[in-house]
Protein backbone atom coordinates (compact mmCIF):
# COMPACT_ATOMS: atom_id res chain seq x y z
CA UNK A 1 0.00 0.00 0.00
CA UNK A 2 0.89 3.47 -0.87
CA UNK A 3 2.41 5.91 2.08
CA UNK A 4 -0.59 8.08 2.62
CA UNK A 5 -0.19 11.95 1.52
CA UNK A 6 -2.72 14.66 1.86
CA UNK A 7 -4.43 15.37 -1.11
CA UNK A 8 -6.73 17.73 -2.31
CA UNK A 9 -10.54 16.36 -1.17
CA UNK A 10 -12.39 16.74 -4.74
CA UNK A 11 -9.51 15.60 -6.54
CA UNK A 12 -9.53 12.20 -4.59
CA UNK A 13 -13.57 12.07 -4.45
CA UNK A 14 -13.50 12.18 -8.06
CA UNK A 15 -11.48 9.13 -8.63
CA UNK A 16 -13.65 7.08 -6.29
CA UNK A 17 -16.30 4.33 -7.03
CA UNK A 18 -18.05 2.78 -4.34
CA UNK A 19 -17.35 -1.10 -4.66
CA UNK A 20 -20.14 -1.77 -1.92
CA UNK A 21 -22.05 0.03 0.84
CA UNK A 22 -21.80 -1.61 3.95
CA UNK A 23 -24.63 0.47 6.33
CA UNK A 24 -26.21 3.74 6.07
CA UNK A 25 -28.02 5.80 7.76
CA UNK A 26 -29.38 9.88 8.15
CA UNK A 27 -25.96 10.60 9.54
CA UNK A 28 -23.61 7.87 8.67
CA UNK A 29 -22.16 5.76 5.74
CA UNK A 30 -19.64 3.18 5.81
CA UNK A 31 -18.67 1.54 2.04
CA UNK A 32 -16.10 -0.25 0.45
CA UNK A 33 -14.62 2.01 -2.24
CA UNK A 34 -11.84 1.96 -4.61
CA UNK A 35 -9.80 4.63 -6.32
CA UNK A 36 -9.96 4.38 -9.90
CA UNK A 37 -6.49 5.48 -11.04
CA UNK A 38 -4.36 3.36 -8.29
CA UNK A 39 -6.21 0.62 -7.64
CA UNK A 40 -5.86 0.80 -3.99
CA UNK A 41 -9.23 0.33 -1.57
CA UNK A 42 -10.39 2.19 1.30
CA UNK A 43 -13.22 1.80 3.80
CA UNK A 44 -14.81 5.26 3.74
CA UNK A 45 -16.64 6.26 6.26
CA UNK A 46 -18.79 9.66 6.18
CA UNK A 47 -19.91 11.26 8.58
CA UNK A 48 -22.75 14.12 8.92
CA UNK A 49 -22.52 16.69 11.51
CA UNK A 50 -25.01 19.04 12.40
CA UNK A 51 -23.48 22.25 14.23
CA UNK A 52 -25.80 23.80 16.64
CA UNK A 53 -23.32 26.19 17.26
CA UNK A 54 -23.39 27.22 13.78
CA UNK A 55 -27.46 27.64 13.45
CA UNK A 56 -27.68 24.03 12.14
CA UNK A 57 -25.01 24.15 9.56
CA UNK A 58 -24.39 20.32 8.59
CA UNK A 59 -20.52 19.57 8.60
CA UNK A 60 -19.27 16.46 6.14
CA UNK A 61 -16.20 14.77 6.87
CA UNK A 62 -14.82 11.64 4.97
CA UNK A 63 -12.19 9.31 6.51
CA UNK A 64 -10.95 6.93 4.06
CA UNK A 65 -9.29 4.03 5.82
CA UNK A 66 -6.24 2.41 3.51
CA UNK A 67 -7.41 -2.02 3.23
CA UNK A 68 -5.84 -4.84 1.98
CA UNK A 69 -7.15 -7.82 -0.34
CA UNK A 70 -7.88 -9.50 2.35
CA UNK A 71 -9.68 -6.67 4.59
CA UNK A 72 -11.76 -5.79 1.52
CA UNK A 73 -13.03 -9.77 1.21
CA UNK A 74 -13.43 -9.69 5.04
CA UNK A 75 -16.02 -6.57 4.47
CA UNK A 76 -17.21 -8.00 1.56
CA UNK A 77 -18.65 -11.09 3.18
CA UNK A 78 -19.40 -9.33 6.72
CA UNK A 79 -16.73 -10.95 8.43
CA UNK A 80 -14.80 -8.10 9.81
CA UNK A 81 -16.17 -5.29 11.84
CA UNK A 82 -15.77 -1.74 10.62
CA UNK A 83 -17.43 0.68 13.13
CA UNK A 84 -15.44 3.75 13.42
CA UNK A 85 -13.01 4.28 15.60
CA UNK A 86 -13.31 1.07 17.13
CA UNK A 87 -12.13 -0.32 14.48
CA UNK A 88 -9.87 2.30 12.90
CA UNK A 89 -6.07 1.62 14.42
CA UNK A 90 -3.98 2.43 11.69
CA UNK A 91 -3.68 5.81 9.03
CA UNK A 92 -6.11 6.54 7.48
CA UNK A 93 -7.05 9.75 5.52
CA UNK A 94 -9.42 12.45 7.10
CA UNK A 95 -11.23 15.38 6.24
CA UNK A 96 -11.97 18.60 7.94
CA UNK A 97 -13.86 21.86 7.31
CA UNK A 98 -11.79 22.63 4.41
CA UNK A 99 -11.63 20.72 0.83
CA UNK A 100 -7.87 18.73 2.08
CA UNK A 101 -7.45 15.13 3.29
CA UNK A 102 -5.34 14.67 5.36
CA UNK A 103 -3.24 11.68 7.02
CA UNK A 104 -4.34 10.57 10.33
CA UNK A 105 -2.44 8.22 12.87
CA UNK A 106 -4.51 7.21 15.50
CA UNK A 107 -2.22 4.82 17.43
CA UNK A 108 -0.98 7.41 19.39
CA UNK A 109 -4.59 7.37 21.21
CA UNK A 110 -4.82 3.85 21.75
CA UNK A 111 -3.12 1.48 24.31
CA UNK A 112 -3.21 4.64 26.82
CA UNK A 113 -3.93 2.21 30.00
CA UNK A 114 -0.75 2.50 31.92
CA UNK A 115 -1.42 6.57 31.61
CA UNK A 116 -4.86 6.94 32.45
CA UNK A 117 -3.62 4.50 35.55
CA UNK A 118 -0.87 6.74 35.97
CA UNK A 119 -3.21 9.38 35.92
CA UNK A 120 -5.80 7.75 38.24
CA UNK A 121 -2.78 7.35 40.60
CA UNK A 122 -1.43 10.81 40.78
CA UNK A 123 -4.89 12.03 41.50
CA UNK A 124 -5.44 9.85 44.45
CA UNK A 125 -2.29 11.06 45.87
CA UNK A 126 -3.24 14.90 45.38
CA UNK A 127 -6.50 14.31 47.54
CA UNK A 128 -4.14 12.36 50.28
CA UNK A 129 -1.65 15.22 50.42
CA UNK A 130 -4.55 17.94 49.86
CA UNK A 131 -6.31 16.02 53.09
CA UNK A 132 -2.75 16.18 55.15
CA UNK A 133 -2.06 19.68 53.96
CA UNK A 134 -5.55 20.88 55.75
CA UNK A 135 -4.61 19.30 59.05
CA UNK A 136 -0.93 20.20 58.76
CA UNK A 137 -1.76 23.58 61.13
CA UNK A 138 0.20 22.17 64.09
CA UNK A 139 3.23 20.82 61.62
CA UNK A 140 6.19 22.69 61.87
CA UNK A 141 7.56 24.25 58.57
CA UNK A 142 10.36 21.59 58.54
CA UNK A 143 7.59 18.47 58.34
CA UNK A 144 5.40 20.47 56.19
CA UNK A 145 8.21 20.29 53.72
CA UNK A 146 8.79 16.65 54.06
CA UNK A 147 5.47 15.94 53.55
CA UNK A 148 5.07 17.75 50.51
CA UNK A 149 8.63 15.86 49.32
CA UNK A 150 7.11 12.94 50.08
CA UNK A 151 4.11 14.00 48.23
CA UNK A 152 6.71 14.91 44.63
CA UNK A 153 8.28 11.20 45.51
CA UNK A 154 5.46 9.45 45.26
CA UNK A 155 4.48 11.44 41.78
CA UNK A 156 8.17 10.73 40.76
CA UNK A 157 7.48 7.06 41.46
CA UNK A 158 4.33 7.35 39.84
CA UNK A 159 5.46 8.61 36.66
CA UNK A 160 8.72 5.71 37.05
CA UNK A 161 11.29 8.81 37.26
CA UNK A 162 14.31 7.88 39.21
CA UNK A 163 14.71 10.45 42.04
CA UNK A 164 17.03 13.20 41.08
Amino acid sequence: MNTLLACEKDEFLSCIETVKELETSEFETYSIVKHTETGEHYLRYFLSHINLSEGGRRDNYDHFLPLDSDDVLGLMFGDQDYRFPENWRSSYLRSGNDNRLIPFDPSENYDLEEEAAAELAMVEKLEQYKAQWMHAENLTAEEREKLTAEYFAALDKILKKPEE
